[in-house]
């Protein structure tokens, strides 16, 4: 927007949560358009966001971000927004800023965009997704404060390589905006983002890809330019590295280029299950990957997802027998939301029980949550807070192990099982002083 000649402003909830502050940005700055951006995971608090926007001022007001794609028309259903964009939003926001000053009261030439004509809800046709990614200008960052974010580990920068995963997992959404193609960014581009926060003052970076190692020899260009040009920074893969798109080369050039951590993506620990979401990948691949990250030296994680479709309650004590026999320094235990859109969603519909209404249950839960969505026979819902509260445990446990070392973070865990006790003193675990010296020391990178 700031290359077509548009004037923004920015106002992070993440950062400020005072609602008079946001009612006197808006009135300061008087735009012509408020945007708003909507994930799933937190959809309430962007329902009860735009009710307080729309009782402070009449301008124009926009949803983007990946939930508009998942519910389409039902967003403008349930807030008072005027408009929503799907998927990709870069061209979509800048035809409708061009449109919104003529006054106009149809917007049906531009693609992607959900509008309102009196009490009709219009949804026009997708926007193609683009092609060349390269051509886009980095994220304007600055404009967040992004630095102020608080954070018990060094603060990370988010990058973006590429759009899109051709996997067909059942839980997953992200077809649903960045579609089921891969679209990488070349190295070269990526590098020179990289190198553009770097002299900033951005030594750490946090990459978000769908699929970074989709495309091994891609992934591995990324890291020999980083070699090459001597970029001394850490960088982290924490968005589901597949199992299967990693090998031991690529490992010893992550390490080189400054990664320090990798989550992988595993979300069950039965075979069958792994095959029923189309996940394509093998137990064994799994213990594979943790072996050769472990070797090579880079910390790790895997996660795990509880209550897929057909999922029985021995399956998910499976998955946690599982867990807990991996090496590794994390394990993540998620709530399976099953998104509008998802096989997940469909197959829970047809199938399973609801505990919450299907159109309204992301108002209130989500997948950091230790409430089931919907329960079968087989699983029942007693039956998933069993196995979710379970493996909170086995993730405290490994967690306080990791920063604390084997004996005290034994210690530590044991002490904090009674309630009374727990929350004072896992946080106060996280964030002493010695706490936080070993992580920094754990997380040091170890270049070959």
């Amino acid at each position: 927007m700031k290359q077509k000649g548009y004037e923004t402003g920015v106002f992070d909830c993440g950062l400020e949560s005072d609602g008079d502050k946001l009612k006197v940005k808006i009135k300061e700055f008087q735009p012509d358009l408020i945007g708003v951006t909507s994930f799933s995971y937190c959809y309430q608090n962007v329902f009860e966001l735009i009710g307080k926007i729309r009782k402070m001022t009449k301008t124009p007001l926009v949803i983007g971000g990946p939930h508009v794609s998942a519910v389409r028309k039902q967003i403008l259903e349930d807030t008072k927004a005027d408009f929503a964009v799907k998927s990709e939003g870069e061209f979509t926001l800048l035809e409708l800023l061009k449109e919104l000053p003529k006054g106009k009261t149809t917007y049906s030439k531009i693609l992607g965009l959900i509008w309102r004509k009196g009490k009709r809800i219009i949804e026009n046709p997708d926007r193609p997704l683009i092609k060349d990614l390269d051509g886009l200008p980095f994220p304007d960052y600055d404009a967040f404060g992004i630095e102020k974010y608080p954070c018990f580990r060094i603060k990370a920068l988010p990058i973006m390589t590429s759009r899109g995963c051709p996997y067909g997992c059942t839980y997953c959404s992200v077809k649903l905006s960045m579609g089921r193609g891969f679209r990488p960014r070349s190295p070269e581009n990526v590098l020179s983002e990289i190198k553009y926060w770097y002299k900033k003052g951005w030594t750490n970076i946090d990459i978000n890809d769908d699929c970074f190692t989709l495309v091994l020899e891609r992934a591995e260009k990324i890291c020999d330019l980083i070699i090459k040009n001597k970029m001394k920074i850490k960088f982290q893969l924490y968005n589901g590295i597949r199992v299967d798109r990693i090998t031991p080369q690529l490992l010893r050039k992550l390490n080189k280029a400054g990664c320090t951590f990798i989550a992988y993506g595993c979300e069950a620990g039965n075979q069958k299950i792994l095959d029923s979401i189309q996940k394509h990948i093998t137990l064994d691949q799994v213990k594979q990957a943790v072996t050769w990250t472990n070797k090579i030296g880079i910390k790790n994680a895997v996660n795990f997802i509880i209550g897929h479709p057909m999922e029985t309650y021995d399956q998910a004590k499976e998955t946690l027998s599982f867990a807990e026999s991996l090496p590794t320094n994390f394990v993540n235990f998620y709530n399976l939301v099953p998104y509008p859109g998802t096989d997940s969603f469909q197959w829970a519909k047809a199938h399973a029980h609801f505990l919450y209404p299907p159109d309204t249950f992301l108002r209130t839960v989500s997948y950091r949550d230790n409430s089931p969505i919907f329960e079968t026979k087989e699983f029942t819902k007693e039956q998933r807070q069993d196995i979710m509260q379970k493996g909170f445990d086995l993730y405290e446990r490994k967690i306080l192990k990791f920063r604390l070392g084997s004996t005290l973070g034994l210690i530590i865990y044991l002490l904090s099982r009674p309630k009374i006790m727990h929350k004072l003193i896992f946080d106060f675990a996280l964030t002493n002083k010695i706490g936080n010296a070993v992580y920094q020391l754990f997380s040091a990178p170890s270049r070959n």
